[in-house]
């Protein structure tokens, strides 16, 4: 592997796979919906988009047909603390995804005419999130968990900050996010290590450096406990999340045992939430998901159910994370989790992914390196300490149908 900062700030991971025939090339950038502020919300997911109408040297749509007439997929992906790239492509045309990144991350024309074709594609896409009660209701719990951090606002953004976005704005945007202090490129595959980190070289040292983006610190208030109820006439069952609010990546906050955690609530028929709630008909489903983020995280138990077993399911939830855990089934999930990361590796994508989320978020590939080996060595006793957060106060939301219980 090689794992080299070059002189103007882009940092390059390499890794080469012999057991496999094709590689996969991503463009990993420390900006998304994190960096926004009130003028610009939705302005990082709207980029994403854009890059993908015309470059410098390429009309719209020719980079992706170049990727396909190749034998590969293109895609990207905008998150809070994160955006990034990929394609994937059959080995012999790794030099020609790289520069086709490159150009399609790097030297997009953001002409005017194009932000204006874009933006109707765009408002449809929050026009459908906004009909949809599932998603108002999640887009209510963020903002209720998170009272300062910008996880509290959807990575869409608003229609009418959207609708009055500019070429400059997204120039500018793009200006301050799209350098290479900011980037992360990782390759994994059937590769020429050497060769490979000498065309990076050729390519990349010719991006700009700029400031990293390294946000102002924000003291995020613990949360606040309480119940609240959301009604909509077009859901036909309750929805039921209650979560607890945590510290961020950036404060160390043990990914592994949230791993297991959720493998003991909801991964497959033996896991303790379908055992005990599904099997017994109180809800249609339920699980445990943990959500990280950089300066804050959550972690929250979510389930589908009649309207009127709320109080039943929020009940045997309770109960459920307050009554000791079997070693036994620990171990059984603990492995569940070691079983999907290692299998989940195989793939040149998702290890692809791996590195360069590692390396973005963390700075560093110890989440890489290390995640695995702290399932191996997690025991219950340390599992049962980490876990003591469930303990706490927690906030309840219930989406309900506009008749309510009845």
């Amino acid at each position: 592997m090689i794992i080299e900062r070059l002189e103007n700030g882009v940092n390059v991971i390499l890794k080469n796979r012999r057991d496999v025939s094709s590689v996969s090339v991503q463009f990993w950038l420390k900006t998304g919906a994190f960096w926004e502020n009130t003028k610009n919300r939705g302005i990082a997911h709207f980029l994403e988009h854009m890059v993908f109408n015309g470059t410098r040297n390429y009309p719209p749509g020719m980079i992706e047909q170049i990727v396909e007439n190749c034998g590969g997929e293109i895609n990207a992906a905008t998150s809070y603390d994160y955006t990034y790239y990929y394609i994937t492509i059959p080995k012999d045309h790794v030099f020609t995804a790289i520069k086709l990144l490159k150009e399609l991350v790097f030297y997009p024309l953001l002409l005017p005419e194009m932000v204006e074709k874009e933006k109707p594609i765009v408002l449809e896409e929050i026009a459908r999130s906004e009909n949809d009660p599932r998603q108002t209701f999640w887009r209510s719990f963020y903002k209720r968990v998170f009272e300062k951090v910008n996880y509290r606002y959807p990575i869409l953004g608003f229609k009418d900050v959207v609708q009055s976005f500019t070429d400059k704005d997204l120039k500018e945007f793009h200006r301050k996010s799209y350098h290479a202090s900011n980037l992360t490129v990782t390759v994994v595959g059937n590769i020429n290590e050497e060769k490979v980190f000498s065309l990076l070289k050729e390519e990349l040292l010719t991006l700009p450096s700029g400031k990293m983006n390294i946000p102002l610190p924000v003291t995020e208030p613990k949360l606040k406990p309480g119940s609240e109820i959301i009604k909509h006439p077009a859901v036909a069952n309750a929805h039921v999340v209650i979560g607890w609010k945590l510290s961020g990546l950036s404060q160390n906050i043990n990914t592994a045992v949230l791993s297991v955690l959720e493998s003991y609530l909801s991964y497959g028929k033996s896991s303790v939430l379908y055992q005990e709630i599904v099997e017994n008909q109180i809800a249609y489903a339920a699980m445990g998901v943990k959500d990280l983020f950089l300066y804050s995280s959550l972690f929250y138990i979510y389930g589908i159910t009649e309207a009127s077993k709320v109080e039943l399911f929020k009940n045997k939830v309770l109960d459920i994370i307050k009554s000791p855990i079997d070693r036994d089934i620990f171990e059984l999930a603990r492995k569940k989790v070691l079983k999907t990361e290692i299998f989940k590796r195989e793939s040149v994508e998702s290890e692809a992914e791996e590195l360069g989320y590692s390396a973005t978020i963390f700075g560093n590939l110890d989440y890489y390196r290390k995640f695995i080996k702290e399932i191996e060595e997690l025991t219950l006793e340390k599992f049962l300490r980490e876990i003591e957060f469930l303990k706490d106060s927690y906030l309840q939301m219930t989406l309900l149908p506009e008749g309510g219980i009845r």
